[in-house]
Protein backbone atom coordinates (compact mmCIF):
# COMPACT_ATOMS: atom_id res chain seq x y z
CA UNK A 1 0.00 0.00 0.00
CA UNK A 2 1.11 3.49 -0.82
CA UNK A 3 0.93 5.64 2.55
CA UNK A 4 0.73 9.22 0.57
CA UNK A 5 -2.43 7.67 -1.26
CA UNK A 6 -4.10 6.10 1.51
CA UNK A 7 -3.02 8.06 4.49
CA UNK A 8 -4.68 11.70 3.13
CA UNK A 9 -7.94 10.79 2.71
CA UNK A 10 -7.37 9.00 6.13
CA UNK A 11 -6.31 12.22 7.73
CA UNK A 12 -8.74 14.34 5.80
CA UNK A 13 -11.13 12.07 7.79
CA UNK A 14 -9.38 11.90 10.96
CA UNK A 15 -9.41 16.19 10.82
CA UNK A 16 -13.37 15.93 10.04
CA UNK A 17 -14.04 14.13 12.90
CA UNK A 18 -12.41 16.97 14.79
CA UNK A 19 -14.31 19.34 13.35
CA UNK A 20 -17.69 17.32 14.39
CA UNK A 21 -16.52 17.28 18.00
CA UNK A 22 -16.15 20.67 18.17
CA UNK A 23 -19.50 21.59 16.23
CA UNK A 24 -21.49 19.24 18.37
CA UNK A 25 -19.93 20.43 21.13
CA UNK A 26 -20.76 24.53 19.74
CA UNK A 27 -24.23 23.30 19.06
CA UNK A 28 -24.66 21.86 22.28
CA UNK A 29 -24.07 24.73 23.88
CA UNK A 30 -26.55 26.84 21.85
CA UNK A 31 -29.98 24.02 22.86
CA UNK A 32 -32.28 25.52 25.03
CA UNK A 33 -33.66 22.08 25.29
CA UNK A 34 -31.40 19.80 27.59
CA UNK A 35 -32.43 16.50 26.25
CA UNK A 36 -31.11 17.83 22.70
CA UNK A 37 -27.88 19.52 24.24
CA UNK A 38 -27.12 16.28 26.48
CA UNK A 39 -27.66 13.92 22.99
CA UNK A 40 -25.18 16.92 20.87
CA UNK A 41 -22.63 16.38 23.68
CA UNK A 42 -22.75 12.92 24.10
CA UNK A 43 -22.06 12.93 19.74
CA UNK A 44 -19.30 15.66 20.76
CA UNK A 45 -17.38 13.00 23.21
CA UNK A 46 -18.67 10.02 19.99
CA UNK A 47 -16.60 12.19 17.60
CA UNK A 48 -13.96 12.14 19.74
CA UNK A 49 -13.32 8.78 20.34
CA UNK A 50 -14.02 7.84 16.52
CA UNK A 51 -10.85 10.67 16.15
CA UNK A 52 -8.89 8.56 18.57
CA UNK A 53 -9.35 5.62 16.81
CA UNK A 54 -8.63 6.24 13.87
CA UNK A 55 -5.47 8.24 14.54
CA UNK A 56 -4.62 4.75 16.66
CA UNK A 57 -5.13 3.15 13.10
CA UNK A 58 -2.87 6.22 10.84
CA UNK A 59 -0.08 5.94 13.70
CA UNK A 60 0.17 1.84 13.11
CA UNK A 61 0.66 2.74 9.17
CA UNK A 62 2.40 5.95 9.51
CA UNK A 63 4.44 6.56 12.83
CA UNK A 64 5.20 9.99 12.02
CA UNK A 65 1.55 11.13 12.16
CA UNK A 66 1.02 13.60 14.67
CA UNK A 67 -2.67 13.61 16.15
CA UNK A 68 -3.07 17.42 16.60
CA UNK A 69 -6.97 17.51 17.29
CA UNK A 70 -7.03 20.83 15.47
CA UNK A 71 -9.99 20.28 12.37
CA UNK A 72 -9.78 21.72 9.48
CA UNK A 73 -10.54 25.37 8.56
CA UNK A 74 -13.48 24.62 6.51
CA UNK A 75 -14.85 23.52 9.82
CA UNK A 76 -14.26 26.99 11.25
CA UNK A 77 -16.22 28.41 8.76
CA UNK A 78 -18.77 26.09 9.17
CA UNK A 79 -19.37 26.42 12.89
CA UNK A 80 -18.71 30.65 11.90
CA UNK A 81 -22.11 29.67 9.31
CA UNK A 82 -23.77 28.15 12.13
CA UNK A 83 -23.55 31.04 13.81
CA UNK A 84 -24.68 33.31 11.35
CA UNK A 85 -27.52 30.81 10.63
CA UNK A 86 -28.54 30.89 14.34
CA UNK A 87 -28.90 34.64 14.71
CA UNK A 88 -30.88 35.06 11.71
CA UNK A 89 -33.46 31.75 12.38
CA UNK A 90 -36.99 31.95 13.75
CA UNK A 91 -36.33 28.25 15.00
CA UNK A 92 -32.48 28.40 16.50
CA UNK A 93 -32.71 25.10 17.32
CA UNK A 94 -34.01 23.91 14.25
CA UNK A 95 -31.73 25.72 12.27
CA UNK A 96 -28.62 24.15 14.46
CA UNK A 97 -29.68 20.83 13.98
CA UNK A 98 -30.30 21.35 9.94
CA UNK A 99 -26.61 22.41 9.79
CA UNK A 100 -25.75 19.31 12.34
CA UNK A 101 -27.63 16.80 9.41
CA UNK A 102 -25.60 18.89 6.81
CA UNK A 103 -22.43 18.12 9.02
CA UNK A 104 -23.26 14.55 8.98
CA UNK A 105 -24.09 14.16 5.75
CA UNK A 106 -20.55 15.52 4.46
CA UNK A 107 -19.06 13.06 6.70
CA UNK A 108 -20.98 10.38 6.20
CA UNK A 109 -20.28 11.00 2.12
CA UNK A 110 -16.63 10.82 3.21
CA UNK A 111 -17.07 7.86 4.80
CA UNK A 112 -18.31 6.66 1.80
CA UNK A 113 -15.03 7.97 -0.55
CA UNK A 114 -12.90 6.49 1.41
CA UNK A 115 -14.15 3.28 1.41
CA UNK A 116 -13.74 3.23 -2.14
CA UNK A 117 -9.93 2.38 -1.62
CA UNK A 118 -9.45 -1.32 -2.12
CA UNK A 119 -5.61 -1.30 -1.33
CA UNK A 120 -6.80 0.18 2.35
CA UNK A 121 -6.03 -2.27 5.17
CA UNK A 122 -8.82 -4.41 6.02
CA UNK A 123 -8.44 -3.61 9.78
CA UNK A 124 -8.96 0.33 8.61
CA UNK A 125 -11.57 -0.76 5.94
CA UNK A 126 -13.49 -2.51 9.49
CA UNK A 127 -13.43 0.67 11.19
CA UNK A 128 -14.33 2.99 8.70
CA UNK A 129 -17.11 0.98 7.78
CA UNK A 130 -18.04 0.79 11.73
CA UNK A 131 -18.04 4.76 12.06
CA UNK A 132 -20.02 5.38 8.73
CA UNK A 133 -22.45 2.78 10.13
CA UNK A 134 -22.41 5.51 13.73
CA UNK A 135 -22.29 8.82 11.16
CA UNK A 136 -25.77 6.79 9.66
CA UNK A 137 -27.26 6.29 12.75
CA UNK A 138 -26.86 9.80 14.00
CA UNK A 139 -27.79 11.32 10.85
CA UNK A 140 -31.03 9.59 11.08
CA UNK A 141 -31.29 10.59 14.97
CA UNK A 142 -31.00 14.09 14.20
CA UNK A 143 -33.24 14.23 11.37
CA UNK A 144 -36.26 12.72 13.16
CA UNK A 145 -35.00 15.55 15.70
CA UNK A 146 -35.28 17.65 13.62
CA UNK A 147 -39.42 16.75 12.81
CA UNK A 148 -39.92 16.53 16.48
CA UNK A 149 -38.69 20.14 17.01
CA UNK A 150 -40.61 21.40 13.49
CA UNK A 151 -43.93 19.76 15.55
CA UNK A 152 -43.32 20.90 18.19
CA UNK A 153 -43.27 24.87 17.37
CA UNK A 154 -46.16 23.88 14.85
CA UNK A 155 -48.04 22.75 18.25
CA UNK A 156 -46.92 25.92 20.08
CA UNK A 157 -48.45 28.14 17.31
CA UNK A 158 -51.63 26.68 17.14
CA UNK A 159 -52.06 26.43 20.92
CA UNK A 160 -51.16 30.40 20.71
Amino acid sequence: MDNDISLSPLKDLHELLGDATKGYADAASKMKTPKIAAFLDQLSAERAGMQRELAVNIHRMCPSFENLDNGTLKGDLHRAWMNIREALASSEEGAILDECARGEGYLLDRFTSVLEDKDMPAQVQRLLREQKTRVDVTLSTIEQLRETVDADLKKNAEDS
